[in-house]
């Protein structure tokens, strides 16, 4: 069983967020997207594409950001598989 705690209110993620320095965040989408994970100097730590009607937990440093081609909802949260 999957446990999610979210620790901030869901937003329509597009442009850079680092989501008050959260370590863990969680992201579902409707359509096919883009995510790219960088540095604060928004320097791209990595990418991958999450398929639509999908979701994931992306774990990050404290202050990097995510980004996406598409909205997608997303909110900081602590996780447990």
């Amino acid at each position: 069983m999957n446990i999610i705690k979210p620790t901030a209110n869901v937003v329509a993620l597009t442009t850079a967020n680092n989501f008050a320095n959260a370590t863990c965040v969680y992201i579902s989408t409707t359509a096919t997207a883009f995510i790219t994970v960088a540095y604060a100097n928004s320097v791209t730590k990595g990418a991958f594409v999450l398929p639509a009607n999908q979701y994931i937990f992306v774990q990050k440093d404290y202050t990097d950001t995510i980004a996406s081609n598409v909205a997608v909802s997303a909110s900081a949260a602590a996780y447990r598989g």
